[in-house]
């Protein structure tokens, strides 16, 4: 058995061993996912990717060290 249909088995058990009186709640609550669900994708599909301007600052020194100690000084610390 695979682990969805395990999970889904034991999904179902669960629901079963509700009172009747229940059950419409918790379908209720699995439209309500389905729908959640369904507009998640569709605001998704819509977002147009994000476009941050890239600035090029150019190379780096050669002889660039980024070492605390040479950055901050060493005082011991």
């Amino acid at each position: 058995m695979s682990v969805a249909m395990h999970k889904t088995q034991t999904l179902l058990e669960k629901i079963q061993s509700l009172p009747e009186d229940r059950f419409e709640q918790v379908e209720d609550f699995v439209d309500f996912l389905r729908e959640r669900t369904k507009r998640e994708e569709e605001i998704a599909d819509k977002q147009e990717p994000l476009d941050f301007p890239v600035d090029n600052p150019g190379p780096w020194p050669e002889k660039l060290s980024l070492r605390r100690e040479d950055m901050y000084g060493d005082d011991g610390r």
